[in-house]
């Protein structure tokens, strides 16, 4: 029986079109990355169609990556359907990792800096865990869960241009992974456990909430009104930039 490795993408693999750019995979099993003697990388369009096929990926311990030329999607038309895949050998054993992606206009990212979490809790450096200092890796893992969320609302966050829109849910989102943190490493007496309950619950409510200016067609015209991000469908477009 072949080990059950961790591969871990952040989320759908956002190819830009018209840029160079990596696409890459962190494998890992107990925490630790494996030996892995070989990689090869695959994109494949809508159609099932091979643009690139098992071409050598780069190791580097548990990451595999591969740099995917600028023209590479020159001729491809915005939208999803479209799938990445990483193929490794560990242990003399060839496994196959997949991951949805997306062509896409632009990304997106984080409204947000520490200095916003620390301008709402001012004590937030004195109790980061001992060689930490920055809250700056809970902002991107809720990040990371905000933008998950909004593409599994069937939401295509990358073409959202109101990207103010998403402070308040990642504010709330990055502090309430903050409190749960101290909560299991300093707090006794509970006080961290209810500020990470606390802003839980304010990151849901945001979310829900969510409203702003989309570039559906990723042609640099945003819709006319503020859409809630709930009520939006991924959309599939058929435009060529």
């Amino acid at each position: 029986m072949s080990t059950r490795y961790s591969a871990r993408f952040e989320g759908v693999s956002l190819l830009e079109k018209g840029k160079s750019q990596t696409v890459s995979v962190s494998i890992e099993r107990s925490g630790s990355a494996p030996t892995i003697t070989s990689a090869t990388f695959s994109l494949m369009n809508p159609a099932g169609e091979a643009l690139i096929d098992a071409q050598t990926a780069t190791v580097a311990g548990g990451v595999v990556s591969y740099a995917l030329p600028d023209s590479t999607l020159t001729n491809e038309e915005y939208g999803l359907r479209w799938l990445v895949l990483f193929e490794a050998v560990i242990g003399g054993v060839s496994y196959s990792f997949y991951n949805d992606a997306a062509v896409c206009k632009t990304q997106i990212f984080p409204p947000i800096t520490p200095t916003d979490l620390s301008d709402r809790h001012g004590d937030l450096s004195n109790l980061l865990p001992s060689g930490v200092t920055s809250t700056q890796a809970y902002i991107d893992a809720a990040w990371i869960e905000l933008t998950s969320w909004l593409y599994s609302e069937a939401v295509p966050f990358w073409t959202l241009r109101t990207v103010s829109a998403l402070r308040e849910p990642l504010i709330f989102g990055a502090l309430a992974l903050c409190f749960r943190d101290f909560s299991t490493l300093l707090d006794s007496a509970d006080r961290y456990t209810e500020l990470a309950e606390l802003y839980e619950t304010r990151t849901h409510k945001a979310r829900q909430r969510l409203r702003g200016y989309f570039d559906r067609g990723e042609d640099d015209s945003v819709s006319a009104t503020q859409n809630p991000a709930s009520a939006i469908i991924m959309l599939s477009s058929r435009r060529r930039a």
